[in-house]
């Protein structure tokens, strides 16, 4: 195994780690056990267990937006937010102990707490950027479009994430009607405020 497939495999390992223990249960030797390596072996990869953590936060981040870009052409509002929140869920159901990381309770150590809250941060902003292609907000208050946009992707990213929480404990609910009943909930109040149907483009 090459260098790189090794730290790919130790990440792969410590996200399992991190998500079923946290942060502060978790152990370099348990990641190296579990990697099949042994502790010295795990430090020449990763200076310290902050390390392995900021390091696997910021990767795992970088792959949940990648999921969530914009497509190429112009499409309705509503068609977007179907088809991004089919590609949020369809990355949970893919990487559930990622989701688990991201969107779990953040590590009480603070410098550590900082990786959490930057990618939780990136995770707001990708979102925002989403809601920035809608191209009329009615609001009922004055707020620049910049926070206008902050404000709805922080409560979209908090429905999504409750929404993802209850599937883990119903399981038997396929993944369309959770991305269905989403795009419902999350609908309805951009419907308000865009005044477009769903078939407009």
């Amino acid at each position: 195994m090459s260098k790189a497939q090794r730290r790919e495999q130790i990440l792969a390992v410590a996200a399992e780690v991190f998500a079923r223990t946290g942060y502060a249960a978790a152990g370099m030797r348990e990641v190296a056990v579990e990697a099949g390596i042994s502790t010295p072996v795990l430090y020449d990869h990763f200076a310290s267990k902050a390390d392995l953590y900021a390091t696997l936060m910021r990767q795992l981040v970088d792959s949940l937006i990648d999921d969530w870009t914009a497509p190429a052409e112009r499409v309705g509002t509503y068609e977007l937010l179907l088809d991004r929140v089919r590609a949020i869920y369809s990355w949970i159901e893919r990487n559930e102990a990622a989701w688990r990381m991201i969107f779990g309770e953040p590590p009480g150590d603070e410098a550590v707490a900082r990786a959490y809250h930057l990618g939780q941060a990136r995770a707001t902003a990708q979102l925002a950027s989403l809601f920035r292609l809608v191209p009329r907000l009615d609001l009922s208050v004055e707020l620049d479009r910049d926070r206008a946009d902050e404000v709805l992707a922080e409560a979209a990213k908090s429905a999504l994430n409750a929404i993802a929480t209850w599937w883990w404990r119903n399981r038997d609910v396929p993944r369309e009607h959770v991305v269905a009943l989403t795009a419902d909930l999350l609908w309805r109040g951009l419907r308000e405020l865009t005044g477009e149907r769903k078939d407009q483009k």
